[in-house]
C-alpha cells in the first residue's frame, strides 16, 4: 500500500534553493478586455503587501489579516479590519512589496503583462519576531484626510516599559548573576571539610578572600551603571543621593522619596566588610580606604569622584586583587552588593529587600510590568540562590515607581531576545499563516482614489531555516587530504587573527591550563583544585604593552574543529542520544591521502 504524506503549502527559504514569485494581471472584471497600462514612473504604483492571518482576540480560532505595519513606533502586525469584508484595503504604513512586468501573450496572441514579485520568505525570522498590535488603525483614506485637518498632531507614545528593561539589563539581572554566584561558591566553600585531607582553614579564606574582591569590582561596576541610570532617568533621586542631607525634599514625589530611603537605610555588614580584609594579616587591604555606611553613601561616592571610579575601572586592565588593590586606580571605597561574610554566610544589599513589597496589578497598566505583577515563586525552586535573586524585582518595582509616565526618547531600544519573547506570546502558536494581495494605487487621486487590493492567494506559511521538510541542499567541506606533518607543513599560514595587549595576557594566562584544569576548578572537594592565573595585566615586553598578529593555518583549525565536533557530539549523546542520526559515512576507494608514485 503506497503511504501518502499531507503538508500544508509551505515556501521553503533561498538557503534551500528555492525562490517563489506571486503574480497577478491589472485587468477589468469584463471578459476579453485588455491590460491597464501602468507606466513605470506614473501616476500609478504595482506592489503586492503580505499579511499575516491571526485571531482579533488572543483565544480566538477566527483568523483575520494582519499588515505589516513600519512607522515612528516600530515593525508591527496591525488588524486591517473589524469584518472580512473590509480587508481588501491598504493600511498607512502598510508594507508593500515591489513587483516587475512580465510580458507574454495570451493563447489569443493578445500582449499581456504579469506583474511578479519575490515573496521574502528569508525574512521569516523578522515577521515571526515582530510584535502584534490588535488595535484596530484607520484606512489609508481616513489617515490622509486626519494629516490636513485640525487633529494632525499626534500625542507622543508615552511609556516607561523600555525605561524599566534597561534597567533590568544594566543593574537587575547582573546583580541577580552576582548573587546567584555568591550562594553557588559558598556551598562549594561549605561542602569542603577544613579538617584531616580536606583544604586548611586558611585555604578556605584564601579563596573566600579572593572571590570577595572579584565580586567587588563587579560591585563596582554595576553601582557605576546604577548611578548612570539615576542620572538619566531619575535625576531628583539622583541630586538627593548626592547631596549633603538625609531627609528627601518633601515637594517631590513620594514614590521617589522611598527609593532614596531605601538606599539611605541599606547596608554592608561589618562581617562582609570584615570579608575584605587581608586572610594573613586581618588588616585592610587597601589602609585609609574611606568605608561607606550604605547603598545611598556608595552612590554619593561615584558621583562625587565620578571621573576617578570612571576611570579606574574602565581603563583597567588587570583583576582586582591583593597585590595591586593600592595601585591600580581602583575606586577609593567598598561596597560589596552581594558577597561571603567571615561567617560563610552569603551576605550584602539584597538582604534588605525583604521590607520592600511586590507592585499590584493596579499600580501598573503596561503589558510588559507582567514580570513584576506576577512575582517570582520561590517554591518552584529549591535554591537558595535564584530565589534571593529573583528578590531584586522588589527593587525594579520600586524604581519603576518612581519613574513618570513620558516619551522615552533616552532610552536605548529593548534588546532582541525581550521583543521576540513578546511576539511569540502575542501569537500564541508556532504556526504562522499568510497570504498576498497585489495591490494597484493611484498617487495623484488623494482620498477619492484609494488602493485597490486583488483577492488573497491561498494560505500558506513560511518554512524555518532549520525545517524537516525542507529539501537539503548538498554542502561540501573540503579537508586537507595528506594530514601528516609533512603534508601539514605545505599550507600557507594566511589566515591573520589581531591581538590588542589585554587579550594577549589573557590568551597566556590560559595557555597553561589543561581541561582536567578547568573541570577541577568547578568540581567540590576533594576534587577541587584552584587554578592560578594572578591578576591580569596586557603583554609587555621591554616595559611597553604589546598587542600580536598571529598567522594560523586554515586547515589545520579545519581539522581541529572536527575532532573537537565529533568528541563532544559523543560526550552529549548521554543526553540526547542523537549520535545515529548525526554522521553516516561511506567507504571511498582509492581515495589516498598520499599520491602514488610515478612509474
Amino acid at each position: 500500500k503506497t503511504q501518502t504524506r499531507s503538508l500544508p503549502l509551505k515556501l521553503y527559504q533561498p538557503a534551500h534553493q528555492r525562490f517563489y514569485l506571486v503574480g497577478a494581471s491589472l485587468v477589468c472584471r469584463v471578459l476579453g478586455q485588455p491590460d491597464r497600462n501602468v507606466a513605470q514612473d506614473g501616476p500609478a504604483q504595482m506592489g503586492f503587501v503580505l499579511r499575516r492571518l491571526l485571531p482579533a482576540k488572543v483565544g480566538e480560532a477566527t483568523l483575520r489579516e494582519f499588515a505589516f505595519v513600519q512607522d515612528s513606533l516600530g515593525a508591527r502586525w496591525r488588524p486591517v479590519a473589524d469584518s472580512p469584508a473590509d480587508e481588501g484595503r491598504l493600511l498607512p504604513g502598510e508594507e508593500v512589496l515591489p513587483v516587475f512586468p512580465l510580458g507574454y501573450r495570451d493563447v489569443l496572441g493578445h500582449a499581456r503583462t504579469l506583474w511578479t514579485g519575490l515573496v521574502p520568505v528569508g525574512r521569516r525570522e523578522e515577521y515571526l519576531g515582530s510584535k502584534v498590535d490588535r488595535s484596530l488603525a484607520p484606512s489609508l483614506a481616513e489617515a490622509r484626510l486626519q494629516s490636513v485637518g485640525p487633529k494632525a498632531t499626534t500625542a507622543p507614545t508615552t511609556g516607561i516599559t523600555a525605561r524599566m528593561t534597561q534597567f533590568k539589563m544594566e543593574v537587575a539581572e547582573p546583580w541577580k548573576n552576582l548573587i546567584r554566584s555568591a550562594y553557588s561558591a559558598r556551598l562549594s566553600l561549605v561542602e569542603e571539610p577544613a579538617t584531616g585531607d580536606g583544604p586548611t582553614a586558611a585555604d578556605q579564606a584564601s579563596r573566600q578572600f579572593a572571590l570577595n574582591l572579584q565580586w567587588q569590582m563587579q560591585s563596582w561596576l554595576i553601582l557605576l551603571d546604577f548611578a548612570d541610570y539615576l542620572s538619566v532617568h531619575l535625576p531628583p533621586v539622583r541630586d538627593a543621593v548626592a547631596g549633603e542631607g538625609d531627609v528627601y525634599p518633601a515637594a517631590s514625589t513620594d514614590n521617589r522619596r522611598k527609593l532614596f530611603d531605601w538606599l539611605r537605610t541599606v547596608t554592608m555588614t561589618s562581617a562582609l566588610a570584615a570579608a575584605l580584609n587581608d586572610p594573613v594579616t586581618h588588616l585592610p587591604i587597601r589602609p585609609g580606604l574611606q568605608a561607606t555606611a550604605s547603598l545611598r553613601e556608595a552612590l554619593k561616592f561615584v558621583y562625587q569622584n565620578e571621573a576617578q571610579v570612571r576611570q579606574g575601572l574602565e581603563q583597567a586592565s588587570q583583576l582586582y586583587g591583593k597585590d595591586n588593590a593600592a595601585t591600580g586606580g581602583w575606586p577609593g571605597f567598598h561596597f560589596l552588593l552581594a558577597g561571603i561574610d567571615t561567617g560563610m554566610a552569603v551576605a550584602g544589599a539584597f538582604k534588605a529587600l525583604e521590607s520592600l513589597v511586590v507592585p499590584t496589578s493596579d499600580e501598573f497598566k503596561e503589558e510588559l510590568l507582567t514580570d513584576l505583577q506576577q512575582p517570582f515563586e520561590p517554591a518552584l525552586v529549591q535554591d537558595e540562590g535564584p530565589v534571593e535573586a529573583e528578590k531584586l524585582d522588589k527593587l525594579t518595582a520600586l524604581v519603576v515607581r518612581a519613574l513618570d509616565a513620558g516619551p522615552e526618547t533616552d532610552t536605548p531600544a529593548p534588546p532582541f531576545a525581550l521583543q521576540l519573547r513578546d511576539a511569540l506570546a502575542a501569537n500564541g502558536s508556532a504556526d504562522a499563516w499568510f497570504v498576498a494581495r497585489h495591490v494597484h494605487r493611484p498617487q495623484a487621486c488623494g482620498p477619492l482614489g484609494p488602493a485597490t487590493l486583488s483577492e488573497p492567494t491561498q494560505q500558506f506559511q513560511l518554512a524555518s531555516f532549520f525545517d524537516p521538510d525542507a529539501p537539503a541542499r548538498p554542502v561540501q567541506i573540503s579537508l586537507p587530504l595528506d594530514t601528516t606533518p609533512a603534508g601539514l607543513r605545505k599550507h600557507s599560514k594566511n589566515t591573520a587573527f589581531v591581538i590588542s595587549d589585554v587579550l594577549c595576557g589573557q590568551i597566556q594566562r590560559a595557555k597553561g591550563l589543561g581541561f582536567v584544569d578547568l573541570v577541577r576548578q568547578v568540581l567540590p572537594w576533594p576534587l577541587h583544585k584552584d587554578i592560578d592565573i594572578g591578576d591580569g595585566g596586557p603583554c609587555q615586553s621591554g616595559g611597553l604593552n604589546i598587542g600580536m598578529v598571529c598567522s594560523l593555518s586554515i586547515p589545520i583549525v579545519t581539522l581541529c574543529a572536527l575532532i573537537l565536533l565529533i568528541i563532544i557530539v559523543s560526550l552529549l549523546d548521554f543526553i540526547f542520544r542523537w549520535l545515529p542520526y548525526f554522521i553516516i559515512c561511506f567507504p571511498v576507494p582509492g581515495l589516498s591521502g598520499k599520491p602514488k608514485e610515478s612509474p
